[in-house]
């Protein structure tokens, strides 16, 4: 069945139909286990405490929060997580201020113009156009390369609203990379676009999670500017962690079973196993690659897409920045360098602090250490552009962390038609959350969204008869 608007409010009594309602006996460690304290999960669980049940979280992390992490001790306080709290996230901004938290317009100073280093060149981005170096059809050439794949999506966007990206055509999921060649970029032009990518590359990147993406951002700005939570974004997860009372968050405990084959859920950890009538499994699903998983004997496989979808590797280095620029131009910067991309991260008073330097998908080092990126950032800087730093830590969502995989996932050509429905579809009595299964909303909201779907299926299948 396509989902549509019409099946979306229905949609949890559909996801639950496929589960049984087990007794739930003394033997069950909870009425609902909950694998990741991430938003989803801690979304879901916060849902079903309310309608009386009693939830156990799992989290392999000594932290809660997911891909929410403030870096509180690095200067700036800088995001390794997310940030950007969209006008239309209607349950982070709800949350938010069920708990007490503020969601504030981000800090003063913030300007779009960025610089550009290219083939050892400096330049300010606005002088891009007119370069030589500019190997970008006509149509294209006043977009950086970190935005023309989007600006050539934009004109040729065929969603209608955030609904769309499941009920268009396959005719329209094809790679970034062949749309790209469509639109006239030639291999070298195709190879800047795949620089410092949010994805993995462009022939891996469905251009239906292009226009997704650009829809929905899109549908945010008509609303207003972004904003992000006071304090940091890891102080939502926080507080919704601590309201559900003392007990029910398990950190460092490591997931490395499930079973679902029976009345209810197993799951087992590197100490004990926990049994309950229902489980919500939030994990990315490059941390359940490593996780044996025995589904219903009905239900049809999921293990095909854990194994198969992608997810952006990302690497971060956090800098404290000590001079500026020696160029006299902005702080914010793309680069074919290895740093890829800098953000400037401000303190209230607008004043740059602190640096990000940002890499994505070919562009990572799985082999370089936190000693090696960090001296490598330093001296990328200062060779560049004479900016003198101190780097005080790097973050990994790449596949060599073994509670993240990485990043976040993305769809590639040929996926969504088969799957994009299925992924929510629950195996016996263990349902599936996290961003990964959302459909209106990506990001933080998504996340939320997720594990709202995944709350009501479990409490129509535990409501009596």
């Amino acid at each position: 069945m396509q989902l549509t608007r019409r099946h979306f409010v229905a949609m949890s009594g559909l996801a639950a139909t496929a589960a049984c309602t087990p007794a739930i006996v003394e033997t069950y460690d909870a009425d609902v286990l909950i694998l990741g304290a991430g938003l989803a999960g801690l979304h879901a669980a916060r849902m079903l405490q309310a309608d009386g049940m009693k939830v156990l979280v799992l989290e392999a992390s000594d932290r809660i929060g997911g891909r929410m992490w403030t870096l509180d001790d690095v200067p700036g306080k800088p995001e390794a997580g997310g940030q950007q709290v969209g006008q239309s996230y209607a349950r982070v901004r709800s949350t938010a201020i069920d708990l007490g938290l503020k969601i504030v317009p981000p800090k003063p100073g913030g300007s779009r113009d960025k610089t550009m280093v290219l083939n050892g060149q400096v330049f300010d981005a606005r002088e891009w156009a007119s370069s030589s170096d500019n190997p970008f059809p006509e149509a294209f050439k006043r977009a950086t390369p970190d935005v023309a794949l989007f600006m050539a999506a934009a004109g040729a966007n065929p969603l209608k609203d955030q609904y769309a990206w499941r009920e268009v055509g396959t005719e329209f999921d094809i790679s970034a990379d062949e749309f790209l060649s469509q639109q006239g970029f030639d291999e070298p032009s195709r190879a800047l676009c795949d620089i410092a990518l949010n994805a993995n590359q462009l022939t891996t990147y469905s251009m239906l999670n292009v226009w997704r993406s650009l829809t929905l951002f899109q549908l945010d700005a008509s609303s207003g500017p972004s904003e992000e939570v006071e304090g940091g974004s890891q102080r939502l997860p926080e507080a919704m962690g601590a309201s559900l009372g003392g007990g029910a968050v398990l950190t460092g405990t490591t997931v490395t079973s499930i079973d679902a084959s029976g009345p209810g859920v197993t799951v087992r950890t590197v100490d004990r196993a926990y049994r309950a009538p229902f489980c919500v499994c939030t994990l990315p699903f490059p941390v359940l690659r490593q996780i044996s998983l025995t589904p219903a004997s009905d239900a049809p496989s999921i293990q095909p897409i854990i194994e198969d979808m992608a997810y952006t590797q990302i690497q971060q280095v956090f800098l404290e920045l000590e001079q500026g620029p020696a160029d006299g131009l902005p702080l914010m910067m793309w680069s074919d360098s290895p740093i890829e991309r800098v953000f400037p991260v401000r303190n209230a008073s607008g004043e740059t602090v602190a640096l990000t330097c940002w890499i994505n998908g070919t562009g990572i080092r799985k082999s370089a250490s936190d000693a090696d990126w960090m001296q490598l950032a330093e001296q990328t800087l200062r060779d560049t552009r004479g900016i003198k730093a101190r780097a005080h830590k790097v973050s990994r969502w790449d596949e060599s962390q073994p509670l993240s995989g990485g990043a976040y996932m993305h769809w590639a050509p040929g996926q969504i038609q088969p799957w994009a429905e299925r992924v929510v579809e629950p195996t016996g009595n263990l349902h599936f959350a996290g961003e990964h299964t959302s459909y209106l909303h990506t990001g933080m909201e998504g996340a939320m969204e997720s594990g709202e779907r995944a709350a009501y299926a479990i409490i129509e299948a535990a409501a009596p008869a």
